[in-house]
């Protein structure tokens, strides 16, 4: 029986575990001219190609930083190799950064998509900010331009995403207590809301199918909506015993991971709206009335990899954790980052951005096991089958469980 000199893990000891490399280290401009607050990177997000990174350096001032995804560095503003046009571009945008989102006028397919009838969305990416103030602002990534501002929150939006499809559907939550839905093919149009005072919501998610959107927020709140036009009453999925403050979609759209401020991280069957799996960060887990206040260990963020097994999170014990969901137990992978607060992997999945209180952003690069050819084929028919389709497939009784992922539930090993 080992000695346990850590709390934050259940079988191993950091030392144990196998850490990952750090690619790069970006410092912000502003670390040394401040000491409030306003200085953290509570956000960065990668366009879908990976050929831009935009990064929150805190005070105000955003990065969009072309990348370079072949050789996993970025592109410094005096690089002219390779560029394509991209460009480098620091931005005031006048009040603090809380969310940060691409979108793209083209699908990725490959389809063009129709005008807007003061600026044109083509194939550069737009990127769009949530501020402090309430007002979310879209900036022309070539030219580095603000193109539009959408003005309907009263207070911070945390959250924001477009669509894949190209439709260049945005999705809003703020601490006002709504959710909006933002149509920039209609001249921005705020075209449906949906509140729930006196929530304060921080996080929302299209799923890559454009069939589910999730939120969450306070009063340990995850919302799960059906209707992607938030026409429906949403399903409320009870699990967390504290604040829920991040939620990513797998690429097949079948998983929901929520992180909350209660230690854990919960999977959920997106089309089931069924609790898989729960994902500790502090062992033994505290009792519902330390789970439900200050523990110490703050789940803050967590992100889903493009092979949809792997996903990261971010804690406030220190360590950046690389998890395997067809491994039980402790991550396979982690990293020891000072005050991180925010995570995102690239669109291919090989770098994880992590953003720190600081203000300063740091890459990593963990050694992911390759996806089995029996999870690549699950993934193939969750992204083109929903769950009652599944049903009907001519195929034995464990095949369907396993499409349904009830490898990864906790009473499957029981």
């Amino acid at each position: 029986m080992r000695q346990v000199k850590s709390q934050s893990f259940e079988f191993f000891e950091p030392d144990q575990i196998e850490q990952a490399n750090v690619v790069e280290h970006l410092i912000s401009i502003t670390r040394d001219s401040y000491t409030k607050a306003g200085g953290e990177t509570w956000v960065c997000a990668w366009a879908q190609d990976s050929s831009y990174f935009a990064w929150s350096s805190g005070h105000h001032m955003l990065h969009i930083i072309p990348w370079d995804n072949e050789k996993q560095r970025r592109h410094s503003p005096t690089d002219e190799e390779r560029l394509n046009g991209r460009k480098y571009h620091l931005i005031d945008c006048a009040e603090n950064i809380w969310a940060l989102s691409f979108g793209s006028g083209f699908s990725q397919k490959g389809e063009s998509s129709p005008y807007y009838r003061h600026c044109r969305f083509d194939q550069n990416f737009i990127l769009a900010t949530g501020l402090a103030s309430g007002r979310i602002k879209l900036w022309n990534c070539q030219s580095g331009n603000l193109m539009i501002e959408l003005l309907d929150h009263r207070d911070t939006v945390r959250c924001l995403d477009f669509t894949k499809d190209g439709s260049l559907q945005l999705i809003s939550a703020s601490r006002d207590g709504t959710i909006k839905l933002w149509d920039l093919h209609n001249e921005g149009n705020m075209y449906s809301t949906f509140k729930s005072p006196p929530t304060m919501f921080y996080g929302c998610r299209f799923s890559p199918n454009c069939q589910f959107i999730a939120a969450v927020g306070s009063c340990k709140l995850v919302y799960l909506w059906v209707n992607p036009k938030l026409k429906a009453l949403p399903y409320r999925l009870e699990g967390h015993s504290n604040e829920v403050i991040s939620c990513d979609f797998s690429p097949d759209s079948a998983l929901l991971a929520t992180a909350s401020y209660d230690t854990k991280i919960i999977i959920w069957d997106a089309y089931r709206q069924l609790r898989l799996r729960t994902l500790g960060h502090l062992h033994p887990s505290p009792r519902l009335i330390f789970a439900g206040g200050a523990n110490d260990h703050y789940v803050r963020s967590v992100t889903f990899n493009n092979d949809g097994l792997t996903l990261a999170s971010v804690c406030d014990d220190g360590f950046v954790r690389f998890w395997n969901l067809g491994y039980m137990g402790d991550p396979l992978v982690i990293s020891t980052v000072v005050d991180a607060i925010s995570c995102r992997f690239s669109s291919y999945g090989q770098t994880l951005s992590v953003g720190c209180r600081s203000g300063d952003v740091i890459f990593l690069k963990a050694s992911i096991r390759v996806p089995s050819l029996l999870q690549l084929s699950r993934q193939v028919i969750r992204k083109e089958m929903v769950t009652g389709q599944i049903d009907s497939l001519p195929l034995p009784k464990m095949l369907i469980n396993y499409l349904y992922y009830q490898d990864m539930s906790e009473t499957a090993t029981k």
